[in-house]
């Protein structure tokens, strides 16, 4: 379902502001209480202009705000309101009564007049760590395309000639930094995702934690004996 630019810009200040959301001054920069109003507006709108099938539209409307509420209440923000399906209909009448608020044309002008996005990230007063987190973001998604296209890393373990430097180093710290041989596995798996071009799932990260801590046992014991 189709929500212009409001319920984007919601989800934008979600993932880009994070924690700093629950701060009213940070909200008040990026006009988050003008968006709210924004969100609804656009539902609306596009009831009005889709005669018949206004409880398919608040339907997926409450399961988009359901969604974004659990994001919300793990920022410590106030959440969307949820009407039920006959008070979204008396506001759909006050709507229409009202001859609608402009088209939607109109409706992406005034979201984005509201708060220019990159302006508001360029904002000296706004707390770097906001910018910070809008990069970590796109490196996320990055990282996420890319992996989506990596074959699967194998189930069975078999080190390659290649592979068993990093392995034996990998097991030599483990060995050496006991209580983070944990952290020293997932950088492991990392390294050798990014060089033979793999993607772990958990079936396959199950297999070479196995493996690596029964390299890291074998390791201690020859070292004791």
């Amino acid at each position: 379902m189709k929500y212009y630019n409001a319920i984007d810009l919601v989800q934008d200040a979600v993932q880009v502001l994070g924690d700093t959301l629950r701060y009213p001054d940070v909200q008040r920069k990026y006009g988050f209480e003008e968006l709210r109003g924004q969100v609804l507006e656009d539902v609306l709108y596009l009831a009005s202009e889709c005669p018949d099938q206004e409880h398919e539209i608040w339907k997926g409307a409450m399961l988009t705000f359901s969604d974004l509420n659990r994001q919300l209440a793990a920022l410590d923000v106030a959440p969307f309101a949820l009407p039920s399906f006959d008070v979204f209909m008396e506001q759909l009448e006050g709507w229409r009564l009202r001859g609608g608020e402009g088209t939607v044309e109109e409706h992406v002008a005034a979201a984005d007049q509201q708060r220019d996005f990159f302006e508001t990230l360029l904002d000296p007063e706004i707390d770097f760590a906001q910018r910070a987190n809008r990069v970590i973001v796109r490196m996320g998604t990055i990282k996420q395309r890319e992996l989506s296209k990596r074959q699967p890393a194998p189930v069975i373990v078999e080190v390659s000639a290649n592979d068993k430097p990093l392995i034996e180093s990998s097991v030599r710290l483990a060995c050496q930094i006991p209580s983070f041989a944990h952290h020293v596995f997932e950088i492991l798996i990392e390294d050798l995702g990014d060089r033979n071009g793999w993607r772990f799932d958990e079936t396959a990260t199950d297999a070479w934690r196995f493996f690596f801590t029964e390299e890291v046992t074998e390791a201690l014991i020859r070292e004791v004996a």
